[in-house]
């Protein structure tokens, strides 16, 4: 008995695709000429009917029987353009300038799509082929005036332009050229004329009329640009440049209700891959407040496998938004299922967590995405402001720069930085980021107010406060710009209008850090520790896993006298964060204070007898051997700590430290150095190490630019200039050498082996 199996509409296209492919290749294979013909000629027929998938594989099959076929090439690129995929169409149609030389079309196309990626000059040599093979052709003429605009010599553009609008008088697209070509020159009446010429030249063209809208939306005349973006969309309702245009205008102008009809013109025609226009319509509801339209919406969308995911991403936003994270975890999770890598559902699996406090399993997730998508300024900014979060600032600031490196203009990543910066003392590198951050946005408040605080740090205070002083009346009732004012009194000794500001903060912001590290510090000033004990406890209870507030009550409780309390706070400060050098020289330094090495030591071994595995402790009883001068204990812990976790970076960094002091294991002692600095990047103590080994290795050449960042992040360390000096002898540069020596006995006289060094520099020949 025979069975009948029911095909679908989908499947009989697949088929006959199939079936067509194979009964070519049968029919052709002994003649690849005819064969390649064929198939275009069949590709040509799909392409009529606008069966793009269909038409893309018989193109294809043509570029399989000869791979530099121009036709074929051309072909495909239109098919590419139809359904929206801009950067494939580009590179077919410059294949296709390459397979057809003396193809006029083929050139222009190949030119433009090169324009649009930036390719100014490979624009041009394409561009001028075209004026030779066809000196009467304005589009060619246009072309070339085009890319030599994008190499900036607008003499020639101008000339090749103008002759385009000579060979064709009715040529928008030349008279607009034109303009632009005259805005850039900074000719904006003659820019205005071509443009207002291209209209009358194509009265009927709506992209003509597009063109002198976005000059006078630039020009500052949005009364007029709106009526020349309304003529556009009313000569052709179906271009979507002049729908998207009018769209993004009426969003910019804060007239939101005016875009919505056009963004349902949008998402009716959009037949892109990823169903761009109708997640555009999604946001626009998203943002509008409308999370039952916006979830319609999306459920609709995510029924087409290549908008799925991006669906069902804004879908689990919505879901975070209405406090269920339980919905959004579900449809991130099912979106991870099928694409692990997929970056905005990492991300908000990511916010999610962040939102919990749990940071470390965020950071897990934001270096995944940044992972699978390197140049995502996204990822790497989530990244950084995780790592911020738990504590991790020399991992924050190397995202944070990566961001920069993506994007130079980012100025949130600027802002984060140039904080860090202040947070560890470099206070130079800050304020060049503050002040980079504001010639960018000279009018943005988190921007001023970081360039306040940059400019107090490096003892700018009337600069400052003139900065400041404006902000304080314009918003009186801004926490940060009252933190900001106080901080510039602070600095002035004016502890009196410090604290009423201070309080004023505090008042506006009740669970702040500012305010109460602030009044603490005014406390202890004035000599009343009791206050600022008490200030810190409440603080304690409000944020009981910030680490900031844990080293505040560490610095309050010692200025008070309760070095137990003190011991308490930064013990926790180092289990939350095992990577912060500036919590193990507190504590270390409050020890030693007491001379009570060997108390704490046994203490932290106790810790230990429980939890073996203790990374933060293992590191400690090391460093506490080290001051006491016992260093093979010391060196026994570290190798300990680097067993149970080789990426134990301060360990990592005080035994490659000991190994290089000692002159053995130097291989070793630059594996460990440079795990340390692969963890914490931005450290001065990690990048003296580091030069520090390459110095005992032989070779102070690597060893300069080590000891040159640590001697920036951190001038007065004397010990860092020394070593600085050291490399600068071992490769002959006594002035240089003399310079660090006499930095370093400056800061301490006492510092063995500096005079000694310089002694002997004076003394060699």
């Amino acid at each position: 008995m025979s069975v009948v199996i029911p095909i679908s509409g989908v499947a009989r296209r697949c088929l006959a695709i199939v079936a067509l492919s194979a009964l070519a290749a049968s029919a052709c294979s002994h003649d690849p000429e005819r064969a390649k013909v064929e198939y275009l000629q069949s590709g040509n027929r799909f392409l009529e009917q606008k069966k793009y998938p269909e038409a893309a594989v018989q193109y294809r099959n043509a570029l399989q029987q000869d791979p530099k076929y121009g036709e074929a090439h051309l072909k495909l690129a239109e098919v590419y353009e139809n359904v929206g995929q801009m950067r494939e169409a580009g590179r077919e149609y410059v294949r296709a300038a390459d397979g057809l030389p003396n193809d006029v079309t083929a050139q222009i196309k190949a030119t433009m799509y090169l324009l649009l990626s930036g390719q100014f000059e490979e624009a041009r040599v394409r561009a001028q082929k075209a004026v030779k093979l066809d000196p009467k052709s304005p589009d060619a003429q246009i072309a070339l005036g085009s890319a030599l605009a994008g190499l900036k010599d607008f003499d020639g553009a101008l000339k090749e332009l103008e002759e385009a609008t000579k060979l064709d008088p009715s040529s928008a697209a030349a008279f607009a050229g034109v303009g632009n070509v005259q805005l850039a020159r900074g000719s904006r009446a003659d820019a205005e004329a071509a443009f207002r010429r291209a209209v009358e030249a194509a009265p009927k063209n709506p992209m003509a009329h597009l063109a002198l809208a976005n000059f006078l939306w630039s020009a500052g005349r949005p009364d007029d640009a709106e009526q020349s973006l309304k003529a556009a969309v009313g000569l052709d309702p179906k271009n979507m440049r002049a729908q998207r245009a009018l769209a993004v205008f009426y969003m910019a102008r804060g007239r939101a209700p005016e875009a919505e009809p056009h963004l349902k013109v949008l998402a009716d025609l959009d037949t892109s891959p990823g169903a761009t226009m109708k997640l555009a319509l999604a946001d626009y509801y998203i943002s509008s407040n409308r999370a039952d339209d916006a979830t319609k919406l999306l459920e609709q969308i995510a029924q087409r496998k290549d908008a799925y995911a991006a669906a069902q991403t804004r879908a689990a936003a919505i879901a975070v938004a209405q406090k269920d994270p339980a919905s959004a975890n579900k449809d991130l999770d099912e979106v991870l299922a099928r694409d692990p890598k997929y970056v905005p559902a990492l991300l908000v699996k990511a916010h999610i967590l962040a939102a919990d406090r749990k940071y470390d399993q965020a950071i897990q997730y934001a270096r995944t995405a940044a992972t699978s998508d390197p140049r995502s300024v996204q990822a790497q900014y989530a990244l950084g402001s995780y790592l911020r979060a738990a504590g991790k600032s020399d991992e924050a600031i190397e995202a944070f720069n990566e961001v920069l490196r993506i994007n130079a203009r980012v100025t949130a990543a600027q802002l984060q930085l140039s904080e860090l910066n202040l947070q560890r003392g470099a206070r130079k590198p800050a304020l060049q980021l503050a002040e980079g951050a504001a010639k960018q946005l000279p009018r943005d408040l988190a921007v001023r107010l970081n360039l306040v605080q940059a400019l107090v740090a490096n003892g700018e205070v009337n600069r400052a406060d003139a900065l400041v002083k404006p902000l304080v009346s314009a918003l009186p009732n801004y926490a940060p710009v009252h933190v900001a004012a106080a901080e510039v009194a602070l600095a002035r000794n004016d502890s009196q209008a410090a604290r009423r500001l201070f309080t004023r903060a505090q008042e506006l912001d009740p669970k702040g850090f500012e305010p109460v590290a602030g009044l603490a510090t005014l406390d202890l000033i004035e000599k009343k520790p009791s206050a600022a004990v008490a200030r810190v406890e409440q603080q304690l209870a409000k944020s009981p896993g910030d680490l900031r507030v844990h080293l505040l009550a560490a610095n309050v409780y010692r200025a008070s006298g309760d070095n137990a309390k003190a011991e308490q706070q930064l013990r926790a400060a180092i289990q939350q964060n095992p990577s912060d050098f500036g919590a193990y020289a507190m504590l270390a330094g409050l020890y030693a204070s007491e001379k009570r090495l060997k108390e704490a030591r046994e203490s932290l071994e106790a810790v230990l007898a429980k939890d073996p595995k203790e990374i933060g402790a293992l590191t400690l009883v090391g460093m506490l051997y080290q001051v006491e001068g016992n260093q093979p204990a010391a060196r026994e812990r570290y190798e300990r700590a680097l067993q149970i976790d080789p990426g134990a970076a301060v360990a990592a960094n005080n035994l490659a430290f000991l190994y290089a002091d000692e002159g053995g294991n130097l291989d070793v002692a630059l594996q460990l150095a440079q795990t340390a600095k692969q963890h914490l990047p931005n450290s001065a103590e990690v990048d003296d190490t580091l030069g520090w080994v390459y110095y005992k290795k032989g070779l102070p050449a690597l060893a300069m630019p080590a000891f040159e960042r640590a001697v920036q992040a951190a001038p007065k360390r004397a010990n860092y200039q020394y070593h600085l000096g050291l490399a600068h002898a071992g490769m002959g540069q006594k002035a240089q050498a003399k310079v660090a020596f006499d930095a370093a006995l400056k800061i301490n006289p006492a510092l063995p082996g500096a005079a000694e060094a310089l002694e002997s520099l004076k003394t060699s020949r």
